[in-house]
């Protein structure tokens, strides 16, 4: 990526990081050196893929978020 536009260090929240998308687009900000929130309301696949996103980098974190 273009310095200019470098995501690295940066902090990165993404919602529906359990799902496909989110969870593609968290990976590549993490192999980025972007720093990772990932959101989801469903907790079984926010764990699964925060495990996933580790390897790639201790900077992540997993936050179930409710719908009222």
């Amino acid at each position: 990526m273009n310095e200019q536009f470098s995501i690295t260090g940066k902090v990165a929240v993404i919602t529906d990081a359990g799902g496909v998308l989110g969870g593609s687009i968290a990976k590549y900000f993490m192999q980025q050196g972007a720093k990772v929130v990932a959101v989801d309301i469903r907790q079984e696949q926010l764990d699964k893929r925060v495990e996933e996103l580790k390897t790639y980098g201790e900077d992540v974190i997993g936050i179930v978020g409710n719908v009222p």
